[in-house]
């Protein structure tokens, strides 16, 4: 074999040797992206299930705030009947006692 013929060889087999470990690095570059993709999409998975429990805690929330609203106007509505009531009956007492003052005073 001639010297050009084995350096030939010998430059080809570093071509190929060179290659497959590119190769080999590619792959396992992919492999590590893979890796890094599947824990992204988890983390999403995790993401997504907290913001619906989120959206259902905003429901929640605004479910009792309404109660809540409604439940300040009816106590503000019985508020006001039981103030009505009191004055009504604070003024028949009154009227009953000036009855009463009245009646006494013309014996």
């Amino acid at each position: 074999m001639e010297t050009k013929t084995i350096v030939q060889y010998v430059v080809a087999g570093v071509i190929v040797v060179g290659s497959l470990f590119v190769a080999y690095n590619a792959q396992d570059k992919i492999t590590g992206q893979a890796s890094e993709i599947k824990v992204l999409q988890n983390q999403v998975a995790v993401l997504t299930d907290q913001a619906a429990q989120n959206e259902e805690l905003i429901n929640q929330n605004k479910a009792l705030q309404m109660e809540v609203k409604n439940l300040e106007t009816k106590l503000a509505t019985k508020t006001k009947a039981t103030a009505k009531a009191k004055a009504s009956a604070k003024t028949k007492t009154n009227k009953k006692a000036h009855k009463s003052i009245r009646l006494l005073k013309k014996k």
